[in-house]
């Protein structure tokens, strides 16, 4: 058994504080931060790496949270990742929106995990 570590992506090497702050840079979405002027200190290459990943695979992915969001989001262009990404960030913060996947959908923002269903869901692993 294995348990995921409090503020981190599951199956990822990625804190979700590190993937939101990325992606609001990135997309444009604006909050105020204390010390603003502050720059955040480089990425590693491994992060830079798992930040990338994270991204295209959000991409792939967006197609499958609007149909699970429904109307939470407003009607998106299925290859635009900035839109998606500030639609969401209208619903919350990124751990809010983790919880809220899991919870009502068994599913996560970066996949649908097998260790997110229930017992019964799952099926065995072939030997």
């Amino acid at each position: 058994m294995s348990i995921i570590p409090a503020g981190m992506l599951p199956y990822r090497c990625l804190p979700v504080g590190g993937l939101e702050e990325h992606l609001d840079a990135r997309h444009g979405v604006v909050r105020p931060v204390a010390g603003e002027g502050a720059r955040p200190p480089p990425a590693s290459e491994v992060e830079r790496g798992c930040l990338e990943r994270a991204e295209r695979k959000l991409l792939g992915r967006i197609t499958f949270l609007c149909g699970c969001l429904g109307q939470m989001l407003p009607v998106l262009d299925y290859n635009d990742l900035g839109g998606f990404w500030r639609a969401l960030r209208t619903i919350g913060r990124l751990g809010e929106i983790l919880l809220h996947l899991a919870a009502k959908f068994k599913t996560s923002l970066l996949g649908c995990y097998r260790s997110l269903k229930p017992r019964w869901e799952r099926k065995e692993v072939p030997a």
